[in-house]
């Protein structure tokens, strides 16, 4: 699909009437998707990335800090991240010039990466995308909903991934019971409600630090890094290209991916 006609085709499945959805005993109109919002919270996290196949022996932890006493805290190796960030005009601003100059210079991609588009229909599910790029870029899934996803639309290009998890009710399924879950130390918002808030993930591979945001056109390259550099390497993006438009900004968290490490005899 041309970029042209994937334009066309987002302007065409935007257009859609709104679906009549059950929900409890009342009947609301909602567009097409409009997940619920997952909570930045390892529990959350966890218990969804458990519903869609990840191995018991990985787990995500939340990063308290990022100097280097608390960093050691952090298990190790980290496989992947997964960041939250406030949505301001400085940041927006800076990624739409990190854009244009990606597009002017290019940069160096990987082909294997499973990447998809967060089409406007879906809602706030940047955090269920963000959970989707760190899990099927990172780890081996146990037979589920993601693996079966994964599967599914591996040959597809990332716009077509993107309306092919509109229809991926399955997904959305736990994505909605897990954000609405009592593991949530916050009210859950409503579906149409705007959330300050956006997800990204990060990923290594090929010896390359990626960061996969949904709403972008494309992964974005950091330059290397390794399985002993990966926290440090994502840190330090998180620090310079987000932190640092925001200063006086507390709201943002970091969750890292990792596998349990077998004790010694």
């Amino acid at each position: 699909m041309s970029q042209e006609e994937a334009k066309e085709e987002n302007k065409t499945n935007t257009e859609k009437k709104p679906e009549k959805v059950e929900k409890g005993d009342e009947t609301e109109e909602v567009e097409e998707g409009n997940w619920l919002p997952l909570e930045s919270n390892p529990e959350v996290l966890n218990d969804f990335a458990r519903r869609m196949g990840l191995p018991e022996d990985y787990a995500f932890h939340e990063v308290f800090g990022f100097d280097e006493e608390t960093l050691a805290f952090t298990p190790q190796p980290v496989l992947a991240a997964v960041l939250l960030f406030p949505s301001s005009k400085n940041i927006k601003a800076f990624k739409a010039k990190q854009r244009v100059d990606i597009e002017a210079n290019g940069q160096v991609l990987d082909n294997s990466l499973f990447y998809l588009y967060q089409h406007d229909n879906i809602g706030n599910a940047c955090g269920t995308i963000a959970m989707i790029h760190c899990l099927s870029n990172s780890v081996p899934l146990s037979d589920g909903p993601l693996s079966t996803f994964t599967k599914s639309t591996k040959d597809m290009n990332w716009i077509d991934r993107g309306w092919a998890l509109l229809k991926a009710k399955d997904i959305q399924e736990v994505s909605d019971e897990t954000a609405a879950s009592e593991a949530n130390q916050t009210d859950t918002p409503e579906r149409t409600d705007d959330t300050d808030g956006h997800f990204i993930a990060f990923v290594q591979k090929s010896g390359m630090l990626f960061e996969l945001d949904g709403r972008k056109k494309f992964p974005i390259n950091h330059g290397e890094t390794s399985e002993e550099t990966f926290l440090h390497d994502v840190v330090k993006v998180v620090k310079e290209k987000f932190m640092a438009l925001e200063p006086n900004n507390v709201n943002f968290n970091l969750m890292t991916l990792s596998q349990e490490q077998a004790e010694e005899d």
